[in-house]
């Protein structure tokens, strides 16, 4: 069967020779179609000679309907004025037609079949198909993409761009030769699919891009000559090598590889796959050297792939990839380790080790996060003895690396190290300890984490060394070992882990002192035998107050100070004294127990603040001596910095005192006026202001008297305690003054005029609300001491 054929000739009207069924409109196109413009430069009578150099335009056109035209133009020297004409012989291809054998139309260029005249008697000679050009030959391309190394890759990427995206700017290839043109024509059909390629339109020689060809080649002085070059991407082969730069598209720089290589029977093993993975996959398998990225997206699409891949191909891949993996590069390193995890019982091990060898120094080397499993039997004695040599640095350095994460990829190595064999005793300890502090900072967190619950299940030594060191930091935070034993399956007993086994065992309820005795008997233990026990129980049953000082008296009484020195509780019986509550009696004797006890253990701070306590506690009896303020502030002082508790327990006793309404105090008064501590006052203010201390006054008239007159005493002396003194006069005395009967008035201003006739005149003054001198501090009331 003839293909249908259209001849025009350039000196002629109208077409010259037209098979018949050609359509009429496709007819009257062609006629405006086709046409021929010679190079730049061309005489205008050129000798055969001169003809036969000038180039030949071969075309593939889309037409109105959809149908194709694929047509080859030739210069023809001519006679008279015309001197030079133009034949162009054409076969018109409908819509969805293709031409035989399936041939892709560029590699009808050249054919001996394309005629340079008009067929005689004007009908076209038939035309069954087309024979290739050597010049398109498999060897002939791959010469000549050696010779266009510098662009291939960037030739590639704009063919793709030209496939996916019909809207994008024309491609053009600037060649000294339009037979080059034809060459990269060739290049790209080979590696797209034969649809795509069959719809590609081109011509290989053109003054002027025109009738919506994709890709046209030109000349360089007429590419110099265009009006608007922006309007196409080209590829400039007429000069100098362009500088390397990077290609992004791996599909192109990928065929760019294979033509290198002189494997463009690639593109058909791989069904032309727009793919990347696909041709990478065959490219590393057939020894085509490709990047890092490229073996890395063969690796990920193998390990896809699955059963699909035979055994024989994946065997010749995984050896061929194990032999020219870059061990050092990020990209490649995560997908080695896929794929030989995907690969695992799908090739016997033998066939395997290589890539497991491979994968695991490149995980190693490139600092990768997550690191593969080594399971027994994976490795060969010789080649893990290889390993362990090559790697041993690495891993030593990455097992103390501070940056990484303790219980990510250190314990990795860790097992790692242990299944090479390579020596890492000396840094079990350091690593333990960080990722025993790191579960202890966030269990929940580090129970999700594959590295640590592997190396909990599957490594005995490590797991001893990270659950020791727990159980250290449990007996400091209990309620934090609670939470690892709850995020973690750890099972622990009192043999490997006593604080870890209190941590796990509920708290009885009642008595908290039993509490303690009765935890560690559930746990087997005896504070004789493991005193350091009794401070893991102790702080379960406290884990945040302290006990009273009745629970530490008798926690201390229980076992003797011996033990608790061993086990580590002072601190939390100092604190079960220091953060007493006011009203808590035995603080005072707890203090004199824990002098009595633990001297040399004490700092010189702690026995400062344990003699406070018990001086506050002498405020009120016989033994309280005199000079209150100055002793207070001495203690208080040697105490620095003082807890919270302590501190307001003191300046409260000191004004309970103070508020005593005892006639023979003034001289104390005296000395927290003068002192103007704002601590002090203010404790003094707080309690005079209290409804214990209002209520005194509303029932006792001797110690409503006596509180006017020390709250009207010292004017002056310091401006804190004229504002502290005034506050109490105008907002607590005066309220229940004016509230008295007139009979209890009267008794307060007697029992003031007995000490002194001026006060009782002050205090109806004051009782009225004028305060005039004494704000003033135009009195002077009050005796100083030894006056």
């Amino acid at each position: 069967m003839s293909l249908a054929q259209l001849h025009h000739t350039s000196s002629g009207p109208g077409l010259a020779a037209v098979s018949p069924g050609v359509p009429p409109g496709i007819r009257k196109t062609a006629e405006h179609l086709f046409g021929y413009v010679p190079p730049r430069g061309t005489p205008p009578h050129p000798t055969p000679a001169e003809v036969d150099r000038l180039p030949t335009a071969f075309s593939l056109t889309t037409m109105e309907d959809g149908s194709l035209l694929l047509s080859h133009t030739a210069p023809v020297a001519a006679g008279g004025p015309a001197g030079l004409t133009a034949h162009t012989h054409a076969v018109h291809l409908p819509h969805g037609a293709a031409l035989p054998d399936d041939a892709l139309p560029v590699f009808c260029w050249g054919a001996p079949q394309w005629a340079r005249t008009t067929p005689e008697g004007g009908v076209p000679k038939p035309v069954a198909a087309f024979t290739p050009a050597r010049e398109l030959s498999r060897g002939s391309l791959t010469q000549f993409a050696a010779t266009r190394t510098p662009w291939l890759a960037d030739f590639f990427a704009a063919i793709r761009t030209l496939v996916a995206d019909p809207a994008s700017p024309p491609l053009v290839v600037v060649e000294r030769d339009p037979v080059a043109v034809a060459r990269w024509l060739a290049l790209a059909a080979t590696a797209l699919p034969p649809a795509e390629a069959h719809r590609l339109t081109f011509t290989t020689y053109t003054r002027v891009p025109a009738h919506g060809h994709r890709i046209a080649g030109m000349l360089p002085e007429d590419y110099a000559a265009l009006d608007d070059p922006g309007r196409y991407r080209v590829l400039d082969c007429s000069a100098a090598p362009p500088p390397p730069r990077p290609v992004p598209d791996l599909w192109a720089r990928l065929c760019a590889r294979v033509w290198l290589a002189g494997a463009p029977g690639l593109f058909k093993e791989t069904a032309h796959s727009p793919e990347p993975g696909c041709l990478a996959a065959a490219a590393v398998r057939t020894g085509v050297q490709v990047d890092a990225e490229a073996r890395a997206v063969a690796a990920a699409w193998i390990a896809a792939a699955g059963p699909a891949v035979g055994q024989s191909e994946l065997a010749a891949f995984v050896t061929a990839l194990s032999a020219t993996a870059d061990q050092s590069d990020p990209v490649e390193a995560p997908a080695l380790t896929g794929l030989r995890e995907a690969l695992r019982g799908r090739l016997p091990v033998s066939q395997l080790e290589p890539l497991t060898a491979t994968a695991l120094t490149a995980a190693v080397r490139t600092d990768m996060p997550r690191l593969p499993f080594l399971y027994a039997g994976d490795l060969g004695p010789v080649l893990r003895d290889r390993l362990a040599s090559r790697l041993r640095s690495d891993i030593r350095r990455g097992l103390t690396d501070p940056e990484s994460a303790p219980l990510g990829r250190p314990l990795a190595l860790l097992r790692i190290a242990e299944a090479l064999g390579i020596d890492h005793a000396d840094l079990l300890p350091e690593l333990t300890s960080r990722a025993a502090r790191a579960v202890f900072a966030d269990p929940e967190a580090a129970a999700g984490i594959d590295e640590l619950r592997s190396t909990l299940t599957g490594s005995p030594s490590v797991r001893n060394a990270v659950v020791d060191r727990l159980d250290a930091l449990a007996a400091e935070e209990p309620a934090a070992g609670a939470r690892v034993l709850a995020a973690l399956p750890l099972e622990v007993d009192r043999f490997t882990a006593p604080h870890l086994l209190l941590c796990s065992l509920p708290v009885p309820e009642g008595d908290r002192v039993a509490a303690v005795e009765g935890l560690l008997r559930a746990g087997g233990l005896s504070p004789m035998t493991a005193p350091e026990a009794l401070g893991t129980a102790a702080r379960r049953v406290w884990p945040e107050v302290p006990p009273s000082g009745d629970e530490a008296r008798r926690l201390l009484a229980a076992t003797g100070s011996d033990t608790h020195r061993t086990a580590g509780t002072l601190p939390l019986l100092l604190r079960a004294a220091f953060e007493a509550r006011p009203d808590d009696k035995e603080a005072g004797p707890l203090a004199t127990d824990l002098l009595n006890s633990f001297a040399p253990d004490l700092t010189a701070r702690d026995r400062a603040a344990l003699d406070l306590l018990l001086y506050t506690d002498r405020l009120g009896t016989p033994a309280e001596g005199t000079e209150w303020v100055r002793h207070l502030t001495a203690h208080t002082t040697a105490a620095a910095p003082l807890p919270d508790a302590l501190r307001t327990r003191a300046e409260r006793a000191l004004a309970h005192r103070l508020l005593a309404g005892d006639a023979d105090d003034i001289a104390e008064l005296s000395d927290l006026a003068r002192s103007g501590d704002p601590a002090l006052l203010a404790a003094y203010a707080e309690v005079a202001s209290e409804d214990a201390t209002v209520q005194r006054l509303r029932t006792d008239p001797a110690y409503t008297a006596a509180c006017f007159r020390d709250w009207s005493s010292h004017p002056g002396a310091t401006p804190a305690w004229d504002e502290t003194r005034l506050s109490l006069l105008t907002t607590v005395l005066r309220p229940v003054v004016r509230a008295l009967p007139s009979g209890e008035v009267r008794q307060i201003e007697h029992l003031l005029a007995s000490h002194r006739t001026a006060l009782a005149e002050e205090f109806r003054a004051a009782s009225q609300g004028r305060l005039t001198r004494l704000t003033r501090g135009l009195t002077h009331r009050g005796r100083r001491r030894g006056t």
